[in-house]
Order: C-alpha cells, then structure tokens, then sequence
C-alpha cells in the first residue's frame, strides 16, 4: 500500500521542491484550485475528509468502509483523489468515479471473488470496485476462467465444478506434480480454442483497483470492449485498471484461447492502465486493437514479458488509424536469465504499431537488446526521452555499438519514427548505468508532434515533469512502477522527487 503524508506536509514538501528544484509538481496548482473551489466549505469539513482520506489509503488495518468516510461517493472521491489524473492521450479518464455523484463502491470479497468481479464490470454505472483489505491481506489469486466453470467448462474437461475450478485438484486428479500444474493445466490442458474460455468485458464507468489487497489474477485479464472480425460490438468508455499484479502460467506464444491481460479493442476510449505489474505474461500485456483510442498507459511494471502491446491486429483493418496511445514512466525488464534467450531477441511489440499513433515518454528499459518495437502501415511513434541499459556482462556478447544500432536503428517497416533525448547505457546487473552510453535518436519519415493532441494541463504536466534520460530517471521509475509502487507526481498525494530517489530499489531484477 502507498504511504502517504499528511496532506499539510504533502503540500510543504511540494512547495519547498517547486521552489528548490527543476522537477516542480503541477498537482500543487490543482490543490490551490480546489481550495478556491471549495471556500464556500467549512474548513472542518475540509480537514475531515483529508484525515479520512489519509486514514483509509495509509493504514491497512482500516478496511474500505471503516474511515471517517461514510458515503460511496466519498470513499470513492478519496480513492480517485489519491490515485491521480492521466496525462496524454488518456487524460479524460476517470473511471469509476463521476464527480457529480452516484459514484458507487464495490468491495470483493472472498466469497468466489472471480463471479463477484463479473458482475461489477458487467454494468455502465459508476462502479469502482476494490478488495477488502483483510480478505486479502495474504497473497490470493484470481483466475478469471473460473466462472466458466459453472456453464459448460466442467463438463468439456470431465470433471466435476469443483476441480473444475481449482488447476491443483486436477492436476492431482491428472497426477501431474505442483511444480509444473499451473503450466500443464492452462497451457495444455485449456489450449484448445473449441472451449467455452475468454476474457470478461469490462463495461464502461469502471475502475478495477487493487491497493491495498495482495490479489494476483492468473492466466488471462480483461477485455475493454469487444470485437467480432475486426468490427465493434460493443465500446466501453472511461476504464482504469491500477495496482494489479498479472501473472501468467509461463510463456505459451499464440495460445488458442488468446490469454491477454489487458485488451483495449472495438473502438473504446478514455483508458488508464497505470501501476500494475505484468509477470511472465503468456501473450500480450495491454494490447490496443480494432481503434481502441485515447488511451494512457503509465508507471506499470513489465517483468519477462515476450509481447508487451499488440497496437492493431491486422494490416488491412483502417479502423486501427484511429488508435492513440500515450506509454509513460513503464518499466520494461528481461531479467538477464533470458537475455540471451533466442525468443527474446525480436518483437517486443512496445508495441507493435499499426496505422495508429503512440508517444512513448520517459519509459526504462533492461535487457532490451534489438528491435523493441515494429512499425507498419504508416503508423507514427515519437520517442522522448526514454532510458535503455544493457548488461555489459551477457551470453551474446553484446556491445554499446550494437545496441546503438540495434534497438531502435531498424524498426520502421512502413510509417515513421522520432527518437529524441534517448540514450543506450551499458549497465551492471543491478540496472544502474556505469559505463559509457550512447544516443539512439534517430527520424525516419516525418516527425510526428503528439503534443498538439493534449490539453494545456496535459502538456505543462508532462513539461514539467519530464526527466533526462540518465540515472535519476531510472531511480524514479524503479521506485514507482507497478503494483505497491510510490505514488508518483500524476497525484498530489506523492512524498516529493528526493524522498522518491532515495528510496529507489537497488536493482530491478
């Protein structure tokens, strides 16, 4: 769970950065709006809810309905308040919140949670759904097949509900060991497209919100909207997804029943995935498809994950010109027991972009050796001053030189790239720069401006905050991204730049 500071001390760390430093935190203007806002407000009710606020997001021992906060709307502002806004092209998301009321708080409980989660997102209310804290105070997972269990998946792998729903009573059942049941179960056992398996569609209103609960969701994620052949049937409108952690059952490339985690498809809009983890994924981590648009993807945690973000499935579909994507402050890492690995070299699909556009800023990047991202179709990416280390120490016996080349040198297939302010650093294992880097920027075809898409408040965030591409951005970053993460400056509820440095990770490994 974030810590997070008296607000009166959250405003004094701010004003003294903004006046000591080059990194200044826009949020402080926004708090002073809503000062002013609100002056026609008891400053006893003000105080209240900031100390119920702060009860509820900073103490683990105070559940989601026990603070001084009483209403839904309340909790959920506070929950909303904390988490911050989006910049880029997601910056009009709010999820499960609606500042004019009727915002409504669902709490999952331990009860067959997987059919509790279906029902809240199956709904276009405001629903901002979150996991009581002492439910899930140990570490729980989440599979998202299990529902389908009680329909006919039962019955087409011949076992009762029960095992049906529980991958360790099969693979007893199956005789098949502890350590290889996750993997024999979901990749071999349910790669078959003929079963009744996919990912729940998350309508629109809804924020799915894990601080605060150790929940794992295993296998396979979500859906935000839906396709049939590359035409919508459904959009889903105002989606975040924060502070999960993904996991999948190991590496199985175009498995039959297409596990994604996160799939923004059939033209949805206003989305934020932000400050989850994506661990060992077997097919995508956030995938944009059939002109899913408008979408911020920021400070998340990748970890050995092969296919990172699919940006448009198919060449010929022109609906995929509309998708718009902003990746921001996300840490991608192959842990260096797998950079020498032949599957790891190509395709990395960060992303994989077709006719749309995406600006990538300010994203850290380890053992990422050669052509992170492919580019078709005449789509356009900009890249701003975003991190690479490599390990000087590695089983291909890499160099700077072909890291220069390599990672960004020849992704362009048919569209355009601008690469600005970005360096290559050979690296330790810890993922710290210690030794001679090199710059990546390069322009192939014509430049795209991102910018020009924004809001002013969008574009002053970003300006302001930006870093170079060097090691303070990599403290950053490693302290923030994924799930647990620091609470970053998209929030007025961050410690501050210094107290976010010092407590960087040692390594990302």
């Amino acid at each position: 769970m974030n810590n997070l500071l008296n607000p009166l001390l959250i405003c004094l760390s701010l004003c003294f950065m903004t006046a000591c430093s080059e990194v200044k935190y826009p949020s402080q203007t926004d708090q002073e709006t809503r000062v002013n806002d609100d002056e026609n407000s008891s400053d006893e009710q003000t105080n209240n809810f900031n100390a119920g606020c702060e009860e509820l997001m900073s103490n683990d021992a105070i559940n989601w309905r026990e603070s001084a906060l009483q209403t839904d709307q309340e909790i959920v502002a506070c929950l909303s308040e904390s988490l911050g806004v989006p910049v880029g092209y997601g910056e009009d998301t709010t999820g499960g919140y609606n500042s004019n009321g009727g915002s409504k708080l669902i709490v999952i409980t331990k009860d067959n949670p997987e059919e509790q989660i279906l029902s809240a997102i199956s709904s276009s209310e405001y629903n901002w759904i979150v996991f009581d804290k002492k439910d899930f105070a140990d570490e729980t997972s989440i599979m998202m097949y299990r529902p389908y269990c009680s329909e006919s998946l039962a019955s087409s792998l011949g076992v009762d509900e029960a095992t049906c729903r529980d991958p360790y009573a099969w693979c007893s059942l199956k005789g098949v060991s502890n350590s290889d049941c996750l993997s024999r179960f979901f990749n071999t056992e349910l790669n078959n497209s003929n079963l009744p398996v996919g990912n729940y569609m998350i309508d629109s209103n809804t924020t799915i919100d894990g601080r605060g609960a150790k929940v794992k969701f295993v296998f396979n994620g979500f859906k935000i909207g839906s396709d049939s052949s590359g035409i919508s049937t459904h959009i889903s409108d105002n989606i975040i997804i924060t502070n999960n952690y993904f996991v999948g059952a190991g590496h199985t490339e175009d498995h039959a029943l297409d596990p994604d985690m996160i799939r923004s498809t059939g033209g949805s809009h206003h989305i934020w995935i932000h400050q989850n983890t994506f661990d060992t994924t077997g097919d995508s981590a956030f995938d944009v498809k059939v002109g899913a648009h408008d979408i911020t993807v920021s400070f998340n945690k990748l970890i050995n994950v092969k296919r990172a973000a699919l940006h448009g499935s198919s060449d010929s579909r022109t609906i995929n010109q509309q998708i718009t994507s902003t990746l921001l402050n996300n840490l991608f890492v192959t842990s260096d027991e797998y950079y020498a690995a032949n599957s790891f070299n190509t395709m990395r699909r960060v992303p994989l972009l077709r006719r749309g556009q995406t600006h990538l800023i300010n994203n850290v990047f380890y053992g990422y050796r050669k052509d992170i991202m492919s580019i078709r179709v005449g789509g356009r990416v900009a890249v701003d001053a975003n991190l690479f280390m490599n390990p000087t120490i590695n089983d291909k016996g890499d160099e700077l030189a072909d890291w220069t080349n390599n990672i960004l040198g020849d992704v362009v297939e048919e569209g355009h790239i601008q690469v600005s302010d970005s360096v290559v650093f050979e690296s330790d294992s810890s993922c710290r720069p210690n030794g001679s880097s090199s710059s990546v920027d390069i322009l192939v075809g014509t430049a795209p401006y991102m910018y020009g898409d924004y809001s002013t408040e969008s574009k002053l965030a970003l300006d302001a905050n930006k870093l170079p591409a060097g090691e303070a951005l990599r403290d950053y970053v490693l302290a923030t991204a994924g799930k647990d993460g620091l609470t970053p400056w998209l929030s007025e509820y961050t410690v501050g730049f210094d107290e976010i440095i010092a407590a960087a990770p040692t390594t990302c490994q």
